[in-house]
């Protein structure tokens, strides 16, 4: 008997030692991340294995000015790590034969009642629920209107704007990531659901799971969140060291489009989604969710092209070992690491950003977010992907092969980007080279002044100061228009809504204006954004006329590219 306690005990203390040992490594890894990108204010980090806990931590301060720690209670936006729940919804229904996968959209909507249309014959009438969730429409992002405060309903985005939006390739010729389908969905489920569409993401998910401190950017409770429960979202500047505070408001623009994007969490209650997903496609006893729906979600629906693509891939022999996304499902990237399939996807609003990986087979998963800036070497999410590496490494039991030195120096030693031939090794945005370019006066100035319109987008207004300056105002963003010779052309220097209230000047977002010409008379604009270009036309002009694009002749086309 004596023997049995003392072996209970060795046992006890060699899990404890292992796990304390462990616990050390997570620590040494996620404060070096800390320590060389100081830029990353806040990170919280969890992991779940069999249906544990491994571990939940938080780094960092939620909020610097104030000196606040971040905590696992701090809350994070998680921005389109929300997909997965709408598509669970719509999982949801499916299985309940509301609709299927392969319904076309405009029928469906008719069957519930609603009327909505998409650009092209072929995309409006052959279209699919399928082909929603799995972004092959091929219909322009229009991100800048995700920002839009004119506060129409998801009903009204839905039927009156979307049918707007114009194409950015033909349909299922290519992935092209898109939010505004995942807002569709989201009130499809509504319309079948006969509820909100956060109501029933509670209902079916956060209240069974028991994930009490997440909620929706606009329910009331998000308003009465402090400093000290959210964390700070911020923008990095071009010196990749400062970090400018972004207003809390910039995380509710997105309250419409919640089914895209409009979840707020924790890392502890993002543990329990882990493991209730990990519970559920093993066929756990007494799983909370649906096995055959997570089954259905999970598998790869279509291949991810160029647009998700990573600058750095990580692939054998280059790297020892292969962490490839290979396809999309439904609100799940699909692809292996070391032979096993993993389930991710990553979400970014303005200065969180978040990021979860699951190995099913494995029972694994881990969860991430960030405050400040992780587009590292043009990747999205590639500090995080370190991160997340690394646990699943030490989790299995291997020698991880991203540790304290190569999570600081990657992709180096195994890749060298410079030598490669690309000379940007780090960018926080496109516009970045034009940070310091000088700005003029644009040259016969009053020629441009008027009001441009768009049917989707709030009217563009352009004004000419006392000082010959031009104005630059649509909805709730403005600016100055000017001339920047060596960049070839007419920029805005672009004050958004969601930018930091004390933000530089050249720290300001560029954007090309690229004006029509009927001879010398202006008749509209091309606003370059995101790599999309959006068409306004002058108010006094008349259409269809022969126009100039800088110096490059055009002919007007006859239909009119609204968005």
């Amino acid at each position: 008997m004596q023997y049995m306690v003392w072996l209970a005990w060795t046992l006890l203390a060699v899990n404890l030692s292992v796990g304390t040992a462990a616990d050390e490594k997570y620590d040494e890894l996620f404060r070096k991340v800390m320590e060389c990108y100081p830029t990353t204010a806040a990170l919280g980090i969890t992991a779940v294995k069999d249906g544990q806990i491994v571990f939940n931590k938080a780094y960092g301060k939620a909020n610097r000015e104030d000196d606040i720690d971040n905590t696992v209670d701090t809350r994070f936006s998680i921005g389109s790590v929300t997909k997965q729940f709408t598509s669970y919804l719509a999982g949801k229904q499916i299985k309940e034969e509301k609709f299927t996968w392969t319904d076309k959209i405009r029928d469906v909507f008719e069957e519930y009642g609603a009327r909505m249309s998409l650009r092209g014959f072929f995309r409006n009438t052959a279209a699919t629920v399928k082909d929603a969730l799995t972004h092959m429409t091929g219909i322009k992002q229009c991100e800048w209107l995700l920002t839009d405060d004119r506060n129409f309903t998801r009903a009204e985005w839905m039927t009156e704007m979307l049918s707007n939006f114009g194409e950015q390739m033909e349909m299922r010729s290519e992935f092209y990531y898109n939010n505004w389908f995942y807002t569709l969905i989201g009130w499809l489920s509504e319309l079948v659901g006969k509820d909100s569409f956060e109501n029933q993401i509670k209902s079916t998910i956060l209240e069974p799971l028991g994930m009490t401190k997440t909620i929706f950017v606009s329910d009331p409770a998000f308003d009465e969140l402090t400093e000290e429960e959210l964390a700070t979202p911020y923008k990095e500047g071009s010196d990749e060291e400062t970090l400018y505070p972004i207003p809390k408001r910039a995380l509710q623009y997105i309250g419409s489009h919640n089914p895209a994007g409009g979840l707020v969490s924790t890392t502890g209650d993002m543990a329990k989604y882990m493991v209730a997903v990990l519970d559920a496609v093993n066929g756990t006893e007494g799983a909370k969710l649906d096995k055959e729906v997570l089954s259905a979600i999970t598998e790869p629906r279509a291949l991810i092209g160029k647009q998700l693509g990573d600058q750095v891939i990580v692939v054998k022999p280059t790297f020892p070992e292969t962490f490839l996304d290979q396809g999309y499902g439904y609100g799940h990237i699909v692809g292996t690491y070391k032979g096993y399939k993993y389930m991710n996807h990553g979400g970014s609003t303005y200065g969180h950003y978040s990021y979860i990986t699951f190995l099913p087979d494995l029972k694994m998963g881990v969860f991430s977010v960030i405050s400040g800036n992780d587009y590292l070497f043009k990747d999205n999410f590639r500090i995080q992907k370190l991160m997340h590496i690394f646990s699943l490494d030490t989790m299995m039991g291997d020698t991880p092969w991203i540790n304290t030195t190569t999570v600081c120096t990657f992709p180096s030693p195994w890749l060298n980007l410079t030598e490669s031939g690309d000379s940007t090794v780090r960018s926080s945005s496109p516009e970045e080279s034009l940070i310091t370019s000088s700005p003029h006066l644009v040259e016969g100035a009053s020629r441009y002044v008027g009001n441009y319109s768009n049917p989707v987008y709030p009217l563009l207004e352009i004004k000419e100061d006392q000082s010959g300056m031009l104005q630059f105002t649509m909805g709730n963003s403005n600016g100055s228009i000017v001339s920047i010779p060596n960049k070839g052309g007419i920029f805005v220097i672009l004050n958004m809504p969601v930018d930091p209230l004390n933000l530089p000047e050249t720290e300001k977002r560029r954007v090309a204006l690229k004006f029509r010409y009927d001879n010398s008379k202006v008749i509209g604009l091309v606003f370059e954004m995101d790599s999309e270009e959006f068409d306004f036309q002058k108010n006094d002009a008349l259409p269809n006329s022969t126009v100039w694009i800088g110096t490059v002749v055009a002919i007007a086309i006859m239909t009119f590219e609204f968005c």
